[in-house]
């Protein structure tokens, strides 16, 4: 099975899985941030809903302070924003191909040292699932209400169109 894990409905309505893929394909709304992320993916684990063929992919919105608006690129690692000075928590290689950088937060990042992009589920994920694929939609440039207005259906598309061929390849 090929797993969706996406943060919220307005993510997941994006998502327009084609008829060849429906019987392999299960979109998860996991909620926002690492909470969430943490407390779904427990009880889903602990249900067994899971074996070890199964592929998982992070579908979302990101904010950048290097990409516009609309942008959708795929994450080659991830990190921790904000990571403790006592704690090193690596940065967690996902993609080869990709140099894009994603930060992951337990907020909404409006200001950083960084530049790449940044959303607050990803790192979790990548710590649970390391072959984990990920694509990202920039809805904003770091600033919570360009967030709240955006539209970028055509990205979606895009969005769309890579994830499926990465599910499709079986990468």
């Amino acid at each position: 099975m090929n797993y969706i894990l996406i943060a919220d409905k307005q993510e997941a309505d994006n998502i327009k899985i084609p008829k060849s893929l429906q019987d392999n394909v299960k979109i998860i709304l996991l909620g926002w941030g690492e909470t969430a992320t943490i407390k779904t993916l427990s009880k889903l684990l602990l249900n067994g809903e899971f074996n070890k063929n199964d592929k998982f992919f992070n579908v979302g919105y990101v904010g950048s302070n290097e990409f516009p608006i609309g942008t959708v690129v795929t994450v080659g690692s991830v990190a921790r924003e904000g990571a403790s000075h006592t704690v090193k928590e690596p940065t967690i290689k996902l993609d080869k191909e990709s140099k894009i950088k994603c930060y992951s937060a337990l907020n909404f990042v409006e200001s950083t040292k960084h530049t790449g992009v940044f959303d607050m589920e990803l790192y979790t994920l990548a710590t649970f699932f390391p072959k984990i694929r990920s694509v990202k939609v920039v809805s904003d440039n770091l600033n919570y209400h360009e967030y709240k207005q955006v539209d970028i259906k055509k990205a979606w598309l895009k969005a769309n169109s890579i994830l499926f061929d990465l599910i499709g390849d079986g990468k």
